[in-house]
């Protein structure tokens, strides 16, 4: 039964968003967006390039360390690729088209382009626990929203557990590739189940010291760009917020976002951001507008910007 409503889960988000956004007067929210200063909403646009170069170089790194000679615009395309999929499917079937587009461009095997994409989000999970845990600890010193921040410091620790045992090569080889198998279409279930050994086998080459550095470097910078994005985003729309307190605290509202029971966070970032924001100075009717914007200018623009990125690979597939 419940692997039946499984499926459903996203309307769980939008559940919550909705219970939120009863008591709002939404004319307020478009107000403060109909307002927004022109230059910093065009740097917020700007911001997503950074972004989209790091984690670019990011593929490219992982999949060079399995013997590919993916280049880095490559790894580019591959990211925005996915980005349709991912942005509007609660499936995450955009991880899918990232796993076929790093197998062909980057000549690898099916199971360990599964494993470069697999360390590419441990990573990305392993640098936003560190600084939203940092964030959150700095709520705990000063006695601010104590109930909450312990409540998320425990989730965060939890993700940081489960990114220990991705490291160790018997957990990925007896719990994790079963649950990717579980999870993954039929088809990619079966070849995964064929050549499991390469899947786990490319972990210690992906997760290894000599890796560590250079990968947590590489998010932490795809990370600093997403979080200077929302911040523009917020002088933008003239929110009295603190610049040091969207830096240290957005990265868990980020981690909100990421539960799997909403499409692109909509619903778990919006209760995230009205209870750790909301003061009487900045209404949730602002903070409202502050996620919508933040959303425009990451991932629907990710989104746009990926079409043609899938479009090209989809070409490429059919000429090969």
């Amino acid at each position: 039964m419940l692997k039946r409503l499984q499926p459903l889960s996203f309307l769980i988000g939008f559940i919550l968003l909705a219970a939120l956004l009863w008591r709002l007067n939404l004319s307020d929210t478009w107000a403060v967006l109909r307002n927004s200063a022109p230059l910093w909403l065009t740097l917020a646009l700007l911001g997503i390039l950074p972004e989209i170069l790091f984690k670019g170089w990011r593929l490219k790194s992982l999949a060079k360390r399995l013997g590919s000679k993916l280049s880095f615009w490559d790894g580019i395309r591959i990211y925005l690729a996915g980005q349709p999929l991912a942005a509007l499917t609660p499936a995450k079937l955009g991880d899918v088209v990232r796993v076929g587009a790093l197998s062909r461009q980057g000549k690898l095997d099916l199971a360990p382009a599964l494993a470069v994409h697999v360390a590419d989000k441990v990573y990305d999970l392993a640098a936003l626990s560190l600084w939203a845990a940092a964030g959150l600890l700095s709520l705990l010193f000063a006695d601010r929203h104590r109930g909450a921040a312990l409540a998320a410091l425990v989730g965060i620790l939890l993700g940081a557990v489960l990114v220990t045992l991705l490291t160790n090569r018997e957990w990925v080889r007896r719990v994790a590739k079963p649950l990717v198998l579980a999870l993954a279409p039929e088809k990619l279930a079966q070849n995964l189940h064929h050549h499991g050994r390469q899947f786990y086998d490319a972990f210690p080459a992906l997760l290894a010291p000599s890796a560590l550095s250079l990968a947590i470097a590489q998010s932490l910078g795809a990370w600093a760009a997403s979080v200077a994005r929302a911040c523009f985003c917020a002088q933008a729309l003239h929110l009295a917020i603190p610049t040091a307190d969207l830096v240290l605290l957005l990265p868990a509202v980020i981690m909100v976002e990421f539960l799997p029971v909403s499409i692109m966070g909509f619903g778990t970032r919006e209760a995230a951001l009205f209870l750790i924001f909301t003061t009487p100075a900045v209404s949730r009717e602002a903070l409202l507008s502050f996620s919508l914007l933040t959303v425009a200018v990451g991932p629907v623009l990710t989104a746009l910007l990926g079409v043609p990125a899938a479009g090209s690979l989809a070409a490429r597939k059919a000429d090969a």
